[in-house]
This record gives C-alpha cells, structure tokens and sequence, in this order.
C-alpha cells in the first residue's frame, strides 16, 4: 500500500494547533487506497505550545532554528525542509497550521500524484489578502478568520459545490505533495526567498520565493509539473498564527 505524512508546523497559538490537530485526527485526512501517517512540527515554538503537545495525540517532532530571531519566513522553508528529512514515508504532503480541510481533499489529490506532476489543492481564501493563479478569495463572505467559531459546516457545504473534477498548469502551492527521496534530491526549499544578493537576505525585490525556486527545480532536474486539483480543496485563513 503506498503512504503518505502530511505534517503542519505550529510555532505560537494553542488555538491553532488545537484546530489543525483536529483535522489531522478526524476522517477528513483519510485517503482511499493510501496509508496517512500525520504530524505537528513545532517550529521555535512557545512554551505553551510544547506543554500542549504530549495531550493532543498525535505524534510532533520539536524544531528549533538556529538563530529563532531570524526572519519567519526562511525558518518557515528551513522547517519544511526538516519535516522531509525527517519523515519516515515515501511521499509527504505539507500544510499550514491555518489550512482547513474538506471532505476527500486528500484522496482527489493523491490521483494525480503519478511521478511528473506536483500536484497541489485549490486554496479557497478568506479575502484577507489578494489570492494567487486558481485561488478562490472569498472576502467579506469568509467562513472564518480565526479557529474560534470557525464555520465549519458552511465551509463543506460551499466545499461541495466548488470542486470541479480537473486539473490545470500552475497554480499555488499549498497542499502539495512530493515523493520524499525527489524532494531531498532536488535540494529542498530555498530557505527563504531569493533576492538579487542571495537566499533569504532581505535585499531588494524577490526574485522567487522558496517555493518557486524548488518547483523550478523539480521541473528542470526530473521534468515535473506544477499542477493544481480543482476538487482538492484547502481553506486558508492567511497568517493565521502570525496575527494570533
């Protein structure tokens, strides 16, 4: 039977790794035919955090930077980085701690997981900020900002009418899956994004992002396309840990 980790990185809030624990323990990260293996990293993550941990069941791994005043978002590739290493199955699907399922995200996914595509979930967002290529930006009628109160059963219902059973070139790259061995071959994320100066410097324009760097990777080293899975939906609250 092939298997799969899917593993988020929590950092600060109790609420949100309550909430994204949630779903990791529930029937919503199940996929036909597939062995699911779920995980927590806890990225420099607080105290409170830690001691939560032990009493969610579900197997964590602590993280910690080396310098955890470093910008955010080249601990955040660095992390994701350790959740590849370290994972114990063949392939690896990555989430935020803000991501909210919906019913058979995983299985639709994994369909188009065949060894030449990187495939990823349609990210259905709460109109915090302008979303990206297929993204779906709900604005003023989001189904939550926060995990208190979140609307989740207005979330499936609107789930279920959004997805549309296809794929497209492109796209965004949250809930995306990789073979593990690839992903380590390839290099990995950029830890942080490139600038003219270098990875994660901070100096000028972004030339790409992490994430960009590593899917430029994966296409010129082994021919692999960036795809998205229109009836694989993620809800995404948006910095959702970073503004708790």
């Amino acid at each position: 039977m092939p298997n799969i980790e899917v593993i988020t990185l929590i950092y600060k809030s109790v609420d949100y790794l309550e909430f994204i624990a949630q779903q990791l323990n529930s029937d919503l990260c199940q996929a036909g035919g597939w062995k699911v293996g779920i995980r927590v990293v806890a990225n420099d993550a607080t105290e409170e955090v830690i001691d939560r941990l032990p009493a969610l069941g579900i197997p964590y791994t602590i993280f910690d930077n080396p310098d955890p005043n470093e910008f955010y978002l080249n601990r955040v590739y660095r992390a994701y980085n350790f959740c590849v290493q370290t994972s114990t199955y063949d392939n690896v699907c990555l989430l935020n701690s803000d991501n909210v399922m919906s019913k058979d995200w995983l299985t639709n996914l994994l369909k188009h997981h065949n060894g030449t595509n990187i495939p990823c979930s349609r990210m259905v967002e709460s109109g915090k900020m302008g979303s990206g290529a297929y993204g779906i930006n709900l604005g003023i009628n989001d189904f939550g900002r926060h995990p208190r109160g979140f609307d989740f059963d207005g979330w499936e219902e609107f789930a279920k009418t959004a997805k549309i059973d296809k794929a497209a070139l492109g796209g965004m790259y949250g809930g995306c899956v990789f073979e593990r061995e690839r992903f380590l071959e390839a290099g990995g994320y950029a830890e942080g994004n490139v600038f003219p100066d270098g990875v994660g410097t901070l100096n000028g324009p972004v030339i790409k992002t992490g994430d960009q760097h590593l899917f430029e990777l994966l296409e010129s080293k082994y021919g692999m396309k960036h795809i998205t899975v229109f009836d694989s939906l993620l809800y995404h609250i948006i910095e959702g840990e970073k503004d708790a």
